[in-house]
């Protein structure tokens, strides 16, 4: 039987699953695919670019 994270298109990391979660949230209706990409990939880039923020301040935390 397959769990929920190894089902196919689920996210498969945090950032992934963050970036689905932010456009889940977002109204996407009346927009193209062209648009709800660009909205995807600018919220992964954003969530990614913040985890290694917060990873480099933890670090340098210790």
């Amino acid at each position: 039987m397959m769990d929920a994270m190894n089902k196919p298109g689920f996210p498969s990391n945090e950032v992934e699953a963050l970036t689905m979660l932010y456009l889940e949230e977002l109204t996407l209706s009346g927009l193209a695919p062209e648009e709800i990409y660009d909205k995807y990939v600018d919220a992964y880039k954003r969530i990614a670019k913040q985890k290694e923020l917060s990873q480099s301040e933890q670090a340098e935390a210790f």
